[in-house]
């Protein structure tokens, strides 16, 4: 029994999240966006393909592949980098009213897609990762996390990557 190893619960420095529930951390309003997101798009898909519908993304397999990408999955991966990050630097993340513009600039993309106003969609849809990795890298600049860094960069790659 002197061999026992003992396991301690983290302990988070940053302050803790004040106001609406919905907008305290930032996997809370990115992954029900991403579900929501995924379901109503899958239901608009079947819709187009069952003539149903007006055509959605008109039948591009490319444009449903870059909407399951830089809108469901970046999502998630915001939405988690921004939980995950407050705990690593422990310094907070954006929550509250600045989260809420997050998830607006997000929702402004998938609606632009949906728009003849390709460029407008192009550059809202790309500022979405790069305004992140900004917001991302605050609190890791902050507390000197440096082992960090990478998601910063990659979210700043995803966003260049989109407007490709």
């Amino acid at each position: 029994m002197d061999h026992m190893l003992k396991i301690q619960e983290p302990v988070l420095r940053a302050a803790s999240p004040r106001g609406f529930a919905l907008f305290a951390l930032g996997f809370r309003p990115f992954y029900l966006v991403a579900s929501v997101f995924a379901a109503v798009s899958t239901l608009l898909w079947i819709g187009d393909y069952a003539g149903v519908l007006p055509p959605v993304y008109g039948h591009d397999p490319v444009l449903h592949a870059h909407e399951m990408i830089y809108g469901y999955a970046i999502a998630v991966i915001v939405g988690f980098l921004f939980t995950a990050g407050r705990n690593w630097a422990e310094q907070p993340t954006p929550q509250g009213g600045l989260l809420a513009s997050f998830v607006a600039l997000w929702l402004a993309g998938r609606i632009l897609v949906l728009t003849p106003w390709t460029v407008a969609a192009a550059v809202v849809d790309a500022a979405f990762p790069m305004a992140a990795a900004i917001a991302l890298a605050v609190p890791f600049l902050r507390s000197r996390n440096k082992r960090n860094y990478f998601f910063v960069g990659l979210l700043f790659l995803i966003g260049a990557a989109d407007l490709g």
